[in-house]
């Protein structure tokens, strides 16, 4: 397979590769893709145990197709990928046809997030390592000179459009001691989103935040029903300095996993013992809530020669804590890489990263992954 898919990238970086363009009056149409080929070595340690591996995940997880159509001020975006073959579909309307006025419907990319860097573990961008993650999630989302408020739905369209959830809502791990299920999911209200970026010619400067309610009913009416409350606070941004820039981005929020922002503590278990991560529960009478709060730092620099070779190193940090928690939980990651620019839509990006899952929420040492390879890229 990964002979096959590096064929694919040559041959596709041999000949030229263009975006289709068609415009008739006030209809145009744009066909585009970005196509990503990868090959990573990763050693692993994990409490003691070491493995090896070699593998490719971004051909799959990120490649994709889109098209986009507009007519006056309204634009209707399709994208189709390999993994989610309905990564996004959203319609835009521009007040005036201004660029920086405009109302988004359909399944877009989330905006309370700020990530970049690392080309490793697909696209991996330093997620749960000192950066939040973003998603695709059907939304309603208003902008205006920078401005941006999205309302979030999170629990429509199953799988594919669902933050730790499967096709019937939110439903977590929530068992007695004995295997019993104790919870089953309510409805779930949407999560509001909102930012607000600065550009000007050497500056870009995020700032934002998310918020939503979680609610959990208890089947056997033994408790309470429980609320989660879900939100985040941050900012992050690029400094230019001639050919050299500098990428950052900070945060603090409680039970990201709720929303999918943070992914390194998802399994939320009755028994802190078995699974030394904090509980959705108490274990005494299951009568209470635990939250999870958890904040992160990153830093990535940058210089581009030529305008052909950009190296890049960046490292990030994000520590979990909370009520349940022996110690702290927390982990480190960096990455140092080249992107080497061969052509105008052809790339290819060696990268060295390592990762340092430091210890649990009961203090013991987690492992480490040390990651090397290349990722080649085709965007047109």
């Amino acid at each position: 397979m990964k002979k096959i898919l590096f064929s694919l990238i040559m041959a596709l970086a041999a000949v030229p590769v263009f975006a289709v363009e068609f415009e008739s009056g006030e209809f145009k149409a744009n066909i585009y893709g970005e196509i990503y080929g990868d090959a990573f070595y990763t050693y692993s340690e994990s409490y003691g145990q070491s493995s090896n591996s070699f593998g490719s995940e971004a051909f799959v997880g990120s490649s994709l197709l889109g098209v986009e159509l507009t007519y006056g001020n309204v634009t209707g975006t399709f994208e189709a990928g390999l993994a989610d073959p309905v990564q996004r579909f959203f319609l835009t309307y521009r007040f005036n046809g201004a660029e920086d006025h405009y109302l988004v419907v359909g399944r877009d990319t989330t905006i309370a997030a700020y990530s970049f860097g690392q080309v490793s573990q697909d696209l991996g961008s330093l997620n749960d390592l000192g950066t939040l993650a973003d998603n695709d999630r059907l939304q309603i989302r208003y902008g205006i000179k920078g401005f941006e408020l999205a309302v979030i739905f999170p629990s429509l369209g199953g799988g594919w459009n669902s933050d730790n959830t499967d096709d019937t809502g939110y439903k977590l791990s929530a068992v007695d001691l004995e295997g019993n299920a104790l919870y089953t999911p309510f409805n779930v209200l949407p999560r509001v989103e909102l930012a607000y970026t600065y550009t000007n010619d050497t500056l870009e400067f995020k700032v934002f935040g998310a918020y939503g309610a979680y609610m959990y009913s208890d089947n056997s009416n033994a408790v309470s029903d429980i609320v989660f409350h879900s939100y985040n606070i941050g900012f992050g941004g690029q400094a230019d300095f001639g050919n050299s820039f500098l990428q950052f981005t900070g945060w603090y929020g409680a039970n990201l996993d709720l929303m999918d922002a943070l992914g390194n503590y998802k399994s939320r278990v009755v028994s802190v013992q078995n699974n030394n991560k904090i509980s959705m529960f108490l274990d005494d009478g299951v009568t209470k809530a635990e939250n999870i709060q958890s904040a992160g730092v990153a830093i990535g620099l940058g210089h581009t020669f030529n305008e052909k070779y950009t190296p890049q190193i960046g490292v990030g940090y994000t520590l979990n804590f909370g009520d349940g928690y022996g110690k702290i939980d927390d982990s480190l990651g960096a990455y140092l890489n080249c992107i080497i620019q061969i052509n105008e839509w052809f790339a290819i990006t060696p990268e060295i990263a390592y990762i340092n899952k430091m210890q649990d929420s009961a203090g013991e040492k987690e492992g480490y992954d040390f990651i090397a390879g290349a990722m080649a890229s085709v965007v047109f």
